[in-house]
This record gives structure tokens, C-alpha cells and sequence, in this order.
């Protein structure tokens, strides 16, 4: 929601990424180059960019960030791999992933199988 007849307030001014109370919002995307030429386009270049792909041990993507007017950073995430079951090494290959289609429940649930107790 924006209010283009006023001045935006940057809420987050002279705050850091991190800190207790910061907050942004994250969308799961497919085909990040695309959306990162259009929202340059727009006037939104992205203000951090992984590149490529990034690995957090079990899980790989790309994610990015941007600002909206207001100064909330907004994050994207690529997702390139993530653990379904981890003890038999299943790790679905996320980048072929062409639709916008969320992951099977049932794949969702096998999740749960690979938690610590």
C-alpha cells in the first residue's frame, strides 16, 4: 500500500539489519535476473544481491533485497536447494522449478522427518 501524494517517512533511518525490532518482508521468486532487470527498470535496483547462488549448509539459493519507498527492505529468495530428508541425501534441484507452484504438503511434511529432537 503507498500513499503517492506524500513524502515518504524512512521508518528504518539510521537503523541496521538486524537489529532487535527490524523488520522486513521476504517473497519466495523464481527467475531473480528477470525481476532484478525489472525492478531497476521501476526504480528499484536491488541494494544486496547474492549472485549466483548461496549456500546455509543444508539449503543453497539466490536472494536479494531492495527498498520500498518508505525504506522497508523487502527480500527475495531464490531457492535453489533445501533438505527434504536429509538421511537418505534427497534434496530436490529447485532450479529447474519454471511455474509458480508451492512444494507438495506431502513433500513439505517429509520435512519434519529430518527434525532434531
Amino acid at each position: 500500500m503507498q500513499c503517492p501524494e506524500r513524502k515518504p517517512n524512512k521508518i528504518f533511518e539510521g537503523r541496521y539489519w538486524g537489529d532487535l525490532g527490524f523488520i522486513h518482508l521476504c517473497f519466495d521468486v523464481i527467475d531473480m535476473a528477470t525481476l532484478k532487470n525489472q525492478a531497476a527498470a521501476a526504480g528499484f535496483p536491488f541494494t544486496i544481491d547474492s549472485a549466483d547462488s548461496f549456500s546455509m549448509g543444508q539449503a543453497a539459493g539466490r536472494f536479494a533485497y531492495l527498498e520500498d519507498p518508505d525504506g522497508t527492505y523487502i527480500e527475495l529468495v531464490e531457492t535453489h536447494k533445501v533438505p527434504i530428508l536429509k538421511k537418505i541425501g534427497w534434496f530436490p534441484d529447485l532450479t529447474k522449478r519454471k511455474v509458480q507452484k508451492p512444494l507438495p504438503n506431502w513433500m513439505i511434511g517429509c520435512m519434519a522427518w529430518s527434525k532434531v529432537k
